[in-house]
């Protein structure tokens, strides 16, 4: 992919995203090198004013970071808490904070901010537009700091390669998507809890059969039932919080297929396999009939579980991890009695990964001190507190496989013991997490422009997987090899 004009890039649709930082840097490695104009424009004139401050920062003087992040009110909070310590720990250093809603607004802050040259210190990112802003030039690259240790070694699952291998973007989190059940209503229907191992998932027809068991009309019939009436359903046994990229794509691995082949080398999205997983995901809604109208559109992935929850209309709920922090509330305020478990199976016992990254811009007038909070903000061991709600999970491998560590983030009324061994059991069974091909596939934002475009009509009911995706894979494929 060649390096294409800032203003095209920001004009742009992006991919929107859920979902929530050592030694000396060298400015001098990751300054940019404009790819047009507009970038030229946006370094010119700036270059004595950032020399300027940044000798100011090293006389002494205070130091200010612009911290751009997304966030529900929790997570915020967790979130001000974290930088508040950092202040506490660095005199001298302030966190300036802009927070934007978790709705993938993110994507339309950062192009404004960069179209009048005003972007931040430190951002979270869509995962699709960090490939993207590194192309263009002015996202700064980690790789020496991960080198020399300042920013320890992450997963590969939550890191962001540029087209020219540099890290350019890494995930706070290591979100994984499972399943939050009421288990008060699997009691009233006398029905066995689902499974916190990966090795004991329900079969995907076990599933099915239950989620009819929990699914209810207002005159007590079932799906499957003569009489039943699902536009009269007042519980249904599963729910989405949309059908967003990540809440459905797993099927496509579970069911032995794949959007994109790990190494990003094959397109599996049209496999036979990959589209009758994602069928079986579809027909939950109108040929089960278990669950109720979703879309694609992220309206926001934080805070839902704890709603549905709530609402005793929902048996079980499918979204990620980031919602542990929130689903406790459906116990205190409801006395919801909740549980957590691993997804069913099809082939396999599978679940998706993902996790919003954050970025360093290389327009900051302070690398050093900047480089230092992202360090901060990424090391698992400074942001324990955010770890324990759940809000974030680790994104280092040795916090799931070493006891101390483990108990550092279990500890917390959030976690659970279900939660735990439902993370544990996916991160420490060798497969059982795909990859969103987000994070290491550079066409696609443009690819799923092209493919969020006509699954909707699947989610209605409207059309097949197959005969969607048929409309429209010619121009994926073509994405997809640029």
């Amino acid at each position: 992919m060649k390096k294409k004009m800032i203003t095209i890039l920001l004009a742009g649709t992006l991919c929107l995203t859920t979902i929530a930082c050592g030694s000396q840097a060298d400015p001098g490695q990751n300054t940019a090198e404009p790819a047009d104009t507009a970038l030229q424009q946006s370094d010119a004139g700036s270059t004595e004013d950032n020399s300027d401050k940044q000798e100011e920062a090293s006389g002494g003087e205070d130091v200010t970071i612009e911290f751009l992040y997304y966030a529900d009110d929790t997570q915020k909070a967790i979130i001000e808490s974290a930088c508040a310590a950092y202040e506490e720990s660095h005199p001298g250093i302030k966190i300036e904070q802009t927070v934007v809603p978790a709705d993938g607004s993110i994507t339309t802050t950062i192009a404004t901010l960069a179209s009048s040259n005003d972007l931040p210190d430190i951002s979270y990112m869509a995962e699709a537009d960090v490939i993207k802003y590194a192309d263009a030039g002015v996202l700064y690259s980690l790789d020496d700091a991960i080198a020399d240790g300042t920013i320890g070694e992450k997963l590969d699952s939550v890191t962001i390669r540029g087209l020219d291998g540099k890290i350019y973007g890494i995930g706070l989190s290591n979100q994984l998507i499972f399943m939050y059940y009421n288990k008060d209503i699997f009691d009233q229907y006398q029905i066995a809890y689902p499974s916190t191992s990966v090795e004991n998932a329900w079969e995907w027809d076990e599933f099915v059969d239950i989620a009819k068991k929990l699914t209810v009309d207002v005159n007590g019939n079932h799906p499957g039932d003569a009489g039943f009436d699902a536009s009269q359903t007042q519980q249904y046994g599963v729910a989405f919080n949309s059908m967003y990229q990540f809440q459905y794509m797993w099927s496509a691995y579970a069911n032995g297929g794949g959007i994109v082949s790990a190494d990003g080398r094959e397109l599996l999205w049209d496999k036979a396999e990959s589209i009758e997983g994602i069928q079986r995901i579809a027909d939950l809604f109108y040929k089960d009939q278990v669950a109720p109208a979703a879309t694609s559109s992220l309206v926001s992935s934080i805070g839902s579980a704890d709603k549905a929850m709530i609402s005793g209309d929902v048996a079980m709920y499918i979204n990620g991890s980031w919602d542990l922090s929130n689903v406790i509330n459906a116990n205190k305020e409801a006395g919801v009695n909740y549980g957590v478990a691993v997804l069913p199976k099809m082939d396999k016992a599978i679940t998706m990964n993902c996790g919003g990254p954050a970025v360093m811009f290389n327009t900051t007038q302070h690398p050093e001190e900047v480089l230092e909070f992202y360090s901060y903000m990424m090391n698992p061991e400074r942001v324990v507190d955010i770890l324990k709600t759940g809000a974030w999970l680790p994104n280092e491998a040795a916090w799931y496989t070493e006891d101390d560590k483990i108990a550092q983030w279990t500890s917390g009324e959030n976690v659970t013991d279900e939660a735990k061994e439902v993370i544990l059991s996916y991160t420490n069974t060798e497969g059982a997490i795909a990859q969103w091909p987000v994070y290491y596939v550079p066409g696609w934002g443009d690819m799923m422009s092209i493919g969020d475009s006509v699954m909707d009509s699947v989610w209605n009911g409207s059309s097949t997987v197959e005969e969607a995706l048929g409309q429209v894979m010619d121009e994926i494929k073509t994405e997809f090899t640029k």
